[in-house]
């Protein structure tokens, strides 16, 4: 018996990995659309305090030819950085976002934004303006560690990238036990990134290739079955939509183009 359009994906078990403070949405459209939702959060998001170097880099801000904000944490905590040095943002200076939710955060904040229709570090890397930086100075906000394919693109292409670290991931404390009061394993695990997929294996252990795996870009994606997952899916963008459209469209049996 096929499924009722308004409940695509009635019975199934997704376990959404987003930080607490940021899985609601994803949480409400996954049950919206019928699924079982186990949240279990596999990222903690710390923020760091500015360290000398940093506060000279933002003290420089109006020295830079763009900016890089690689997700919406580090939308929030640049942002909040800086008004802590600057009345206000350099009026000509360009602000470029990877995903539409970092966009989003830095268009509440009155700037111009531009990001790619592909919602990773790659899409970004496409733009027609990231062609020709030879020269230019680059600054990137982002976490301690990651996206480094950004930076190493740009300082192959000639340009100079600063990198103001502003907080720090890593797997929750009580994810074990979250883990072991899961009632089941889940049918799909939405892989946000890698470091979700690195905790995700390294709480389920031999379990952690068995459900679907559905991952955020075709990176992390070729990541997943380099690895040996046989069930990988790519969303190819971090929004609640694009979730529920891969997974309402492989519910159909419709794989074309997503995988």
């Amino acid at each position: 018996m096929s499924l009722p359009a308004e409940l695509p994906l009635r019975g199934l078990r997704v376990l959404n990995p987003r930080p607490e403070a940021q899985a609601a949405a994803l949480s409400a459209a996954l049950a919206d659309a019928g699924a079982e939702v186990l949240a279990l959060p596999l990222l903690a998001i710390e923020p760091l305090p500015l360290d000398a170097a940093a506060r000279a880099l933002l003290l420089d801000l109006d020295q830079y030819q763009a900016t890089l904000f690689v997700s919406a944490n580090a939308a929030r905590l640049g942002l909040e950085a800086v008004a802590d040095l600057w009345p206000q943002w350099p009026w000509q200076l360009p602000a470029y976002a990877v995903g539409a939710a970092t966009r989003q955060v830095l268009e509440a904040a009155g700037l111009a934004v531009i990001s790619p229709e592909r919602e990773d570090s790659e899409g970004l890397l496409a733009l027609p303006e990231l062609q020709a930086v030879a020269g230019q100075r680059w600054l990137l906000f982002r976490g301690d560690e990651g996206r480094e394919l950004l930076p190493d693109s740009l300082r192959a292409r000639g340009a100079r990238v600063d990198i103001v670290p502003l907080y720090q991931r890593s797997l929750p404390l009580e994810a074990a036990v979250q883990w072991s009061r899961l009632p089941a394993l889940p049918d799909v695990v939405l892989i946000t990134s890698s470091l979700v997929w690195r905790h995700w294996r390294a709480l389920a252990g031999d379990a952690a290739l068995r459900p679907l795996l559905v991952a955020v870009s075709e990176r992390v994606a070729a990541q997943l079955r380099a690895v040996g997952a046989q069930h990988v899916l790519c969303a190819g963008a971090a929004q609640p939509g694009a979730w529920i459209d891969t997974l309402c469209r492989w519910r159909r049996g419709d794989t074309h183009g997503i995988q």
